[in-house]
């Protein structure tokens, strides 16, 4: 979790409550992914510019966070909103790219050890769990590269079933035969008898 102690630290005299500090991990969660914070609220501000921190006043409402964030490479904003509802959050990630959606429900208390907020080596638990579901369930998926991306001389081949077999064909004249695939191309042929 290389990181998300010095992240901690900076905002540690800031936080003030359990959804403080799943809030702070979900961020620490997007920038390891390659993004960078603009700032607070749905739309630009004349001052916002890229950081991996947290900006100031991200932690103003306790009801509702709303954070913003740029790929590296300037091709993607998304806009996060997290809402508290009870014991639980519940984040909402939209890809302006994309205009995808994703979304991640979690009672607070599963994550976070509310006695000891100030104190970063004992306030998360279950961190790897947590950091499974951010990944899995809000966190955009990376996309397979496109056809036109890649060069065919060079395609990363990520199943590769290849099993001899002996072709069962009594083909007049041809003797028993052995394929490098899962079926032998007579059978695709009509040649079989």
């Amino acid at each position: 979790m290389a990181g998300l102690e010095l992240l901690y630290s900076s905002v540690a005299g800031s936080i003030t409550c359990p959804q403080d500090v799943i809030v702070c991990f979900v961020h620490w969660e997007i920038v390891k992914s390659g993004y960078k914070c603009l700032g607070l609220g749905d739309e630009p501000r004349s001052g916002d510019k890229k950081s991996e921190l947290l900006p100031t006043g991200w932690n103003g409402s306790k009801e509702l966070y709303t954070l913003r964030y740029k790929s590296n490479d300037d091709k993607s904003i998304f806009l996060v909103k997290a809402i508290t509802v009870d014991s639980t959050l519940i984040f909402n990630l939209m890809d302006s790219a994309t205009e995808q959606v994703s979304d991640l429900t979690m009672d607070v208390s599963d994550y976070v050890d509310a006695d000891h907020l100030q104190t970063f080596e004992s306030v998360f638990k279950n961190a790897e769990d947590l950091s499974q579901k951010v990944k899995s369930q809000l966190l955009p998926s990376v996309p397979a590269p496109r056809k036109e991306d890649t060069d065919l001389g060079q395609t990363l081949i990520t199943c590769r079933r290849q099993a001899t077999m002996t072709c069962s064909c009594r083909r007049k004249g041809t003797a028993p035969h052995t394929s490098w695939t899962t079926s032998c191309l007579c059978h695709g042929r009509g040649i079989h008898t």
